[in-house]
């Protein structure tokens, strides 16, 4: 199924803030056009009112600012593109605080105030050497509670796999929080409705088990998570010991044919490969081969490796993998395992001019007590960034703290002495998982801190 054909809207404006009241109103009607509900269609606006306000006023590019809004099924998108990048980027990171006895700290609040008003946020720069700064804020859906369960009937061995309808969905993904270990699903399955609005926007394909009493048996999902590469949840069939009416032999017979569909549904597609991140107990792992695996710490019981699966669909085309000279060992061995085509280039500092500033995006999995940091910008402050943000999390009590480079990025290398000096060693390579290959690395042996009383 291609993906549906998403609606935009833009605006090219000058830095005055006379035209404030006219961001404002595009910003807003557009988010609402676009599905947002009242409350999030505000936080947008006032993300953006902020960002506005601060570009006329502190950072005068002295050229129009080019402001993009887009429809995205269960959340619009900001975007703002301007020709300079010297404003004070590093309030966007999660550690940023403002000094109220600091003049220049205080012009600074409304950045700070307009990172905290959006589900995520980039920071990058377009080959035309145009900054661009995403904003994007999600739709509000009711989050499943225990008490949502539907009682199921197993199905038969007279099923097929089809595609759901919205109701066929939710029940699947419903269902599926009873069958499965918390820690295998991902946050999105709390949420039936994002779930089927994701489905509808063509970022997530589904599939599921039906017999011809339309009895549901299991499901999986899988969405491209770049340009070459498929991830797969799943599958994950509705049944446990308790089910006697599903053999062994079913259940598996159940589960084989929904990754067949899977990956008939790839096969004549770009698809380099299929990745699974977090297999479960249904999933045929003899289709995949296993790229590495992390740790997951406990609070009380010793840490356990989750493995990351990859089943290679076409020949690998090769790529470019930049790199500091002190991951290039794990790169080159990790390469030769997987027999995978790569041009291994070497960054150093060769002292030029760097932001003062470096920028961080979080994405947090408090239910895994998991954390993953990505770089939006690089910065002479990169190692005390990075340490902040680990006193942070530490205070957090979050035990699973990934960085996650892009070795496609040559400017995402710098952070490497960084990540060493903060106790950071690399994981795994997950192939064509971002413009290149994308590296994982973990903070080990988290430090222990006493509960905050």
């Amino acid at each position: 199924m291609a993906k549906q054909p998403r609606r935009q809207a833009r605006l090219t404006i000058e830095d005055d803030l006379a035209f404030l009241p006219t961001v404002q109103t595009f910003i807003e009607s557009t988010a609402l056009a676009f599905g947002l509900g009242q409350t999030e269609a505000l936080a947008l606006t006032l993300a953006g009112e902020e960002i506005f306000n601060y570009l006329c006023t502190h950072v005068k590019p002295e050229a129009e600012i080019e402001i993009s809004c887009y429809e995205g099924g269960y959340y619009a998108a900001l975007n703002f593109s301007l020709p300079i990048r010297n404003f004070a980027m590093r309030t966007f990171n999660l550690t940023a605080t403002i000094n109220i006895e600091d003049e220049n700290s205080l012009d600074e609040m409304g950045l700070l105030l307009a990172s905290r008003m959006v589900d995520q946020l980039k920071i990058s720069q377009n080959d035309s050497g145009r900054l661009q700064l995403l904003l994007r804020k999600e739709k509000s859906y009711p989050k499943m509670t225990a008490s949502d369960r539907t009682p199921t009937t197993p199905p038969t061995d007279n099923f097929s796999i089809i595609t759901p309808g919205a109701e066929e969905l939710k029940f699947f993904i419903s269902e599926s929080r009873h069958y499965t270990s918390p820690e295998l699903l991902p946050q999105e399955f709390y949420y039936p409705g994002k779930i089927v609005d994701m489905v509808k926007a063509s970022d997530y394909r589904a599939a599921i088990v039906r017999d011809t009493a339309s009895h549901i048996g299991g499901g999986i999902i899988w969405y491209w998570s770049s340009t070459k590469m498929v991830e797969c949840y799943g599958p994950f069939i509705l049944a446990d010991d308790t089910t006697p009416s599903i053999s062994p032999e079913l259940r598996q017979t159940m589960a084989e044919a929904l990754l067949e569909h899977c990956l008939n549904a790839i096969a004549r597609s770009p698809a380099v490969g299929l990745l699974n991140r977090s297999p479960n107990p249904d999933l045929p792992q003899h289709h995949f081969e296993t790229l590495g695996t992390v740790l997951e710490y406990h609070n009380t019981t010793p840490p356990t490796e989750t493995p990351s699966l990859f089943r290679q669909m076409q020949e690998d085309p090769g790529a470019v993998a930049w790199t500091d000279p002190d991951f290039e060992p794990f790169l080159r061995s990790e390469y030769q395992r997987l027999t995978l085509p790569r041009e291994i280039r070497l960054t150093s500092d060769s002292g030029e001019t760097r932001a003062d500033f470096s920028v961080l995006a979080t994405e947090f999995d408090r239910a895994r007590h998991k954390v993953t940091l990505r770089p939006l910008w690089a910065g002479n402050d990169m190692e005390k960034n990075i340490a902040d943000h680990l006193t942070l999390f530490t205070r957090e009590g979050l035990d699973n703290i990934f960085f996650i480079i892009d070795l496609g990025l040559s400017w995402q290398a710098a952070f490497t002495p960084a990540l060493r000096e903060n106790g950071f060693s690399p994981r795994l390579l997950l192939p064509h998982g971002g413009k290149g290959d994308l590296l994982i690395l973990q903070k080990t042996e988290p430090k222990k801190t006493e509960p905050q009383p």
